[in-house]
């Protein structure tokens, strides 16, 4: 996916591409989850386009792929990507007990957002940044995601709700799959 959005000179993807490539990471998440799952490194680099796309008006065949970071729910991460993880991991970080953190499925979520964020506007949220400076800001308690680039104003309210910095107060995976943004469209996140 961040090839394509290269492709494009980081012009983020619009009307059916973006809600294809949506409910593709959206399921995939499910997947995971419902395997008791947390994948911890979802991010526009690990997700792959395996059929014909124009990147303009459709996106069939996404695919998640490296994946070797999952773990089970409730145990502790092995590795992370500073531009995946969400705020409660950053501060633990940066008090040196990454490896004491509890994973849950809102990391994934917070991860998430952060995807279609940049997928949505061309640009990663932290685009630029290095990573002990991105885990610095999320690990800030002043720092507030700010979604206003995102154009489509349903994606920017399903956006907002998993960069919550609570992460009791995200979404989890079927509210995520059955919000507005797909069901008023007519482009189900899920099929039958």
């Amino acid at each position: 996916m961040r090839a394509l959005l290269n492709e494009r000179s980081d012009v983020g993807l619009e009307g059916r591409a973006l809600r294809d490539a949506a409910a593709a990471a959206g399921l995939c998440i499910q997947a995971m989850h419902s395997s008791g799952l947390v994948w911890t490194d979802l991010k526009s680099e690990n997700f792959v386009i395996v059929t014909e796309s124009d990147g303009e008006t459709n996106l069939p065949g996404v695919k998640g792929i490296d994946l070797e970071s999952a773990m089970p729910a409730r145990s502790n991460p092995v590795d992370y990507s500073p531009e995946a993880c969400p705020p409660e991991f950053a501060k633990v970080f940066m008090m040196g007990d990454a490896g004491e953190f509890v994973l849950d499925p809102s990391y994934d979520i917070w991860s998430l957002g952060m995807l279609l964020y940049e997928l949505s506007t061309g640009s990663a949220y932290f685009a630029g940044q290095k990573p002990a400076v991105i885990t610095k800001l999320l690990a800030d308690d002043s720092f507030v995601a700010d979604v206003s680039l995102i154009e489509d104003l349903k994606l920017r309210d399903l956006v907002s709700k998993c960069l919550q910095n609570d992460p009791k107060k995200r979404p989890n995976i079927a509210t995520f799959l059955f919000h507005p943004y797909f069901t008023t469209t007519g482009l189900f996140a899920w099929s039958f």
